[in-house]
């Protein structure tokens, strides 16, 4: 009988454990908007996104870039497109108008980026969250911290 009710008790202690457990890490599964910082970076938040994601035909290799559009620098990323003037990239502050956050948020498998042919994941839900705010932000370049300068200090 003290058997049973040792099991017992140590069989309902495991389940209310499993369910204080389960319930703390569904809470915690914030949505991609709440865990974004407020200030992002490109260095630390986006160009590891667009390196994994992009720069395979969009990057710094002239051999292998795709309609011309070089997003590793913002002079590519910021300039018309050659068949569509009217058209960029990046336009810092305008998600409506910058194609980069249109392509990567689209349904429509035709102009999807990465396209599904390219065997790259698409972006996820936190993302394109970080890649929205940083439009809204003026979607701003940093240099790659290898070509900043040291700062001393006292």
């Amino acid at each position: 009988m003290r058997r049973t009710l040792l099991f017992s008790s140590i069989v309902c202690l495991g389940c209310g454990l499993y369910a204080v457990y389960s319930c703390r890490s569904s809470s915690s599964n914030q949505s991609a908007a709440e865990k974004i910082p407020d200030s992002i970076s490109y260095s630390f938040n986006i160009r590891p996104i667009l390196s994994d994601k992009c720069f395979k035909c969009h990057g710094p290799d002239a051999n292998k870039r795709q309609a011309g559009l070089r997003l590793d620098v913002p002079e590519g990323a910021y300039a018309a497109f050659k068949d569509n003037p009217q058209s960029h990239a990046l336009v810092p502050g305008s998600l409506e108008r910058s194609a980069l956050y249109q392509r990567v948020c689209t349904e429509d498998t035709a102009a999807l980026m990465p396209p599904p042919s390219s065997n790259l994941k698409r972006l996820n839900a936190s993302e394109i969250a970080l890649i929205k705010k940083w439009i809204k932000q003026g979607a701003k370049y940093e240099k790659h911290w290898a070509f900043i300068p040291p700062k001393s200090y006292p």
